[in-house]
């Protein structure tokens, strides 16, 4: 029979439908069939591993599978400090929200410096208002940083970060290019589970630290943070600056505080009230708004000096001060001139119309 014909055969033999196809197997019994489809192939072979996938993912899913990859090890994170690690560490924890971010940018300026402006403008204004939500604060002038939130504050704090990032006004911080500075969406179980994994020293708290740490774990963790940071020290120049910045916090607040004062008073009626709103009208005219620009000028002074000084480069301790050995100061640099950026824009001196 040809081959045509062989083919016509069994094609008229299943349009009749009357006979039925062998049920197939997929076991090979035979022994010498088995060993052969195996070939090579022993219990021992070890298979290749599969390296990160770099072609065709945006910058967002490099982040997610680095963040995967890293939970699924489990030691990423979570690496036990030597006792004067762990003394290091809560000194760190102790300090004010915003001298910890410092030491954070300060450590990994190299690998987080362009989440900058995510960790002063988010992360960081979230953390006061949290603090102030706990504390009952209303007014900022009044509030003094902390250096910890309790872990149901911690709660608010993730909560009011992700309701922050999804309004359609805040779009800007949801750019690709603040990928890895975006909190994971979870269920508030899940975020108390995550709470005690962010705990590095066990005390039931969040510093900022370790908020800082644990966000971006894919390139920090406690142990190396510990490592860089007691390394490292605050140049002279840069402490100067600093300082200088934090009398501009003092005058802001006693200028806020008399502002404050006098509107309450002017709701007032009668003479009080009158004489309220004339005087908060002559403010910006009076001795602590000429206090608050002398501060203004000096802190930006300082801050010139140590940027033209020191900005993104090394110090060496001269063993009269806290630091151990060589360090950079890019993240203080950066932090002083951000912020003396935003005091400069809210109170600055006014051009005369």
């Amino acid at each position: 029979m040809s081959g045509v014909a062989s083919h016509k055969k069994v094609f008229e033999d299943i349009s009749k439908g009357d006979k039925k196809l062998k049920k197939g197997s997929t076991v090979v019994k035979d022994p010498l069939a088995r060993t052969k489809l195996l070939g090579s192939v022993k219990k021992s072979t070890k298979l290749k591993k599969v390296s990160k996938p770099n072609a065709g993912l945006s910058r967002a899913q490099k982040h997610a599978f680095n963040r995967a990859r890293a939970e699924k090890k489990g030691e990423s994170f979570v690496e036990k400090l030597d006792e004067e690690g762990l003394r290091f560490f809560n000194h760190v924890t102790d300090q004010k929200f915003s001298d910890q971010a410092i030491a954070f940018l300060n450590a990994y300026w190299h690998e987080v410096g362009s989440q900058a402006d995510f960790i002063y403008s988010v992360a960081w204004d979230t953390f006061k208002y949290a603090d102030m939500h706990a504390r009952g604060i209303n007014y900022v002038h009044k509030y003094k940083q902390g250096s910890k939130l309790e872990f149901d504050i911690g709660l608010y704090f993730y909560e009011r970060l992700c309701k922050f990032l999804g309004e359609s006004k805040n779009k800007q911080w949801k750019d690709e290019k603040f990928a890895v500075s975006q909190p994971k969406l979870m269920t508030a179980v899940a975020r108390k589970k995550e709470l005690r994994l962010i705990d590095v020293n066990f005390d039931n708290q969040m510093a900022m630290i370790e908020y800082l740490l644990y966000q971006y774990r894919e390139f920090a963790n406690p142990s190396d943070f510990v490592t860089r940071a007691m390394s490292q020290d605050e140049h002279p120049e840069v402490r100067k600056a600093r300082l200088a910045l934090e009398e501009v916090n003092r005058r802001i607040q006693a200028y806020e505080a008399e502002k404050q004062r006098l509107t309450d008073e002017s709701k007032k009626s009668g003479v009080k009230g009158l004489t309220a709103k004339n005087m908060l009208a002559q403010l910006e005219a009076g001795p602590l708004w000429e206090k608050l620009q002398a501060a203004l000028i000096t802190a930006e002074a300082a801050v010139r000096i140590a940027t033209k000084k020191y900005g993104g480069g090394k110090f060496i301790s001269d063993g009269k001060s806290s630091g151990k050995a060589i360090g950079s100061n890019q993240g203080s640099i950066w932090w002083l001139n951000r912020d003396l950026a935003e005091k400069k824009k809210k109170y600055g001196r006014r051009a005369k119309k």
